[in-house]
Formats: structure tokens, sequence, C-alpha cells
């Protein structure tokens, strides 16, 4: 492997320089944009410059090539590489947060890596913590330190810096319906169809909105769904109960079953739009909880362990990596424990 400086005369008599690469049996050239001018006093100055230039480029092969770190004066723009991997909508909200934050560092629209320290981490995390809610808070560090861990296995910097900056989840109160709560809603009618059938579908099989969206009819076999969580990537199977294919059959002309590429739902992109209807839709029921279509798979969670459901069979159905994620439903919905307590005896003579 080899990094050498060359020079081509061009026809107003200066001279341009360029990098011969020779690298893995391929010889590639790159022109720094630097010229010598004919008689130029500052000759020895251009020419220092394109060295350093040339070494640089030199450790970079080397970098490359023994899988070195290849942050050699850190001025590569961190901002960029963290937008180019925003891979879904929650990641592009916590770069525009980070964004924000960074407002008054940015220089020339780059924010340099060696600007972003650990310290600068620990910063950016108090700031949040003012800004937004703590769960919010910790998502968005969550995504901060993928983006840098992300960096150190494409060996862009040797190591992260927030990886020592961390935020507590809080456990938070979660919405759910009660059974006569779904079956007022089912009830009760409301024009948008598509957001009902998609929420009440999502209450009898603990769906996410990611893929009640994506869920097509060639997903539907044999009484099941197959799908792939857009959120974990975990390939599932979900067999479906009578009341969800009902939901699903319900409403077909002549029990025509569409193409399998087909949207069974058709929804909003936008989940704040669906939220808002939701919300609509529930105030006409005369439910006054403040829903989203996550609450449906909270319902899905509660409705199934108020049934019966052992907890590790529910932890499967939502596609639960760790138990202890479903845990916080028992909590919600422990009837074996009223049971218990009202088995106590009375003092009180009858």
């Amino acid at each position: 492997m080899s990094v050498k400086l060359r020079t081509k005369k061009l026809q107003d008599g200066s001279e341009s320089l360029y990098l011969d690469i020779y690298h893995r049996g391929k010889r590639s050239y790159d022109f720094i944009g630097l010229k010598i001018k004919k008689n130029d006093r500052n000759k020895k100055q251009i020419k220092e410059l394109a060295e350093k230039i040339r070494s640089t480029k030199e450790l970079e092969i080397h970098a490359n090539a023994y899988s070195i770190p290849n942050n050699y004066n850190g001025k590569e723009d961190f901002l960029k590489f963290y937008e180019d991997n925003c891979k879904d909508a929650a990641y592009k909200s916590s770069f525009q947060k980070f964004k924000e934050f960074s407002e008054n560092k940015i220089i020339a629209g780059r924010l340099p890596y060696n600007r972003v320290d650990e310290k600068y981490c620990e910063d950016y995390r108090d700031w949040l913590l003012t800004k937004i809610g703590h769960n919010t808070a910790w998502t968005y560090i969550y995504k901060l330190k993928a983006i840098f861990n992300k960096a150190v296995k494409q060996k862009v910097i040797h190591s992260s810096p927030a990886k020592f900056v961390s935020i507590s989840v809080q456990e938070t109160e979660k919405i759910y319906l009660t059974i006569d709560e779904v079956k007022n809603l089912y009830a009760t009618d409301y024009d948008k169809y598509d957001i009902k059938e998609a929420f009440l579908f999502s209450c009898y099989t603990g769906l996410r909105l990611s893929d009640v969206k994506e869920l097509t009819w060639g997903q539907i076999r044999e009484g099941k769904l197959f799908f792939t969580q857009k959120k974990t990537k975990g390939v599932e199977y979900l067999p479906l109960n009578e009341t969800a294919k009902e939901m699903l059959y319900s409403g077909l002309e002549n029990n025509i079953r569409p193409l399998p590429e087909a949207k069974v739902f058709k929804l909003f992109s936008n989940s704040e739009d669906i939220g808002i209807h939701l919300r609509k839709w529930a105030k006409k029921a005369e439910i006054y909880k403040h829903i989203t279509f996550h609450t449906a798979r909270h319902t899905f969670a509660t409705m199934a362990l108020t049934c019966d459901v052992d907890l590790y069979t529910v932890s499967k159905l939502l596609g639960h990596k760790n138990i202890n994620t479903t845990q916080v439903y028992a909590k919600i919905v422990d009837h074996k424990v009223v049971e218990a307590v009202n088995k106590l005896p009375s003092i009180y003579k009858k």
C-alpha cells in the first residue's frame, strides 16, 4: 500500500497536486484541490499542507485495514452522521432535539466529534429533563447512545462519550379500557370506520399501531397472523380469537378476500391525528380517559389477565422478549390479590 504526492502540469503553467494511491492491487487518484502557480512564493507552505493531507490519507487507509478508529482530528461532522442514521420517526425526533440543544455549538452547520465529550452529553441529558417528560428524555438519550455505538462499530470513533450517561426509566400509569368500556366503544358509531375497526382489532390482538398499519391480507393464514414486529424486529405468529376474525371478515363484500398485498386497514400516517379521533370517539361513548392507539395494546394485556390467561402466555402474545416487561400489567389487574383480601374474616356480626 502506498500514498504518494504527485503534481500535474496545467496549461497555464501551474501545477495541480494530487495523491497517487495504490491499495490492494488497485490504483486511484485523488486531486486535493491545491495548486502551485508559476513562481509562487507560497510554494513551500502549499507543499507542506499537501504532505499533511497525504499523511492523513495514508493513516486513514491503514486504520480501515487494521480496524483502527479513523477520527484523527475529531473534525468530522457528528450531526450529519446522526441524521444519516435516523432509521425511524423516533430517531428523527431525537435528532431534532439534539440539534436544538447544539444550536449554539454548531460551526458552519457542523458539529465536530471533538466537541461532543462526556460533559457535553451530561449537559444534554440535564437540558432534556427540563424540556420534556422523564421517559421521553430517557428515549432520546437511548437513541443518542445507539448512534454513538454505531459510530464506534463503524470505527469512526474509538469509544462512546455517552457510555456512562444515563436516565432511569420511571414507571408510568398504563391507560387501559375495561371489557365493558370496549363493548361500549363497539356499540358507539363513529364516522372514521377504519380507525374504529383497527383500534378494536388491536384490543383483541395486542398489535402495535406500526404493525397494524403494515398488516396485509397475505399475513393472515390458517387463522393466524404472521408478521415481523416493526419495533423489536422479532418474527411472530399470533393466533386470532373469534372476535378478531369476525372484525376482519365482517366488512368484506360478498366474502371476497382482497389481494395478499392489500393493506387490511387504511389509516392516517400521523399518529397524533389517530389519537385525536380516538378520544372524540371515546367521548361520544362517554369514556373520558386520555386514550391513544397504544391503549388498545394495554387493553389486550389487561383483558387477557382478567380472563385468567397466565402471565407467560400474555408475554408471548405481546411479543415481549422479557417477562418483566409484562409484569407491570399483572400489577394493574391482580384480581387474585383482591379475592384474597376479600376472604379475610369479618369482625362484624350480620
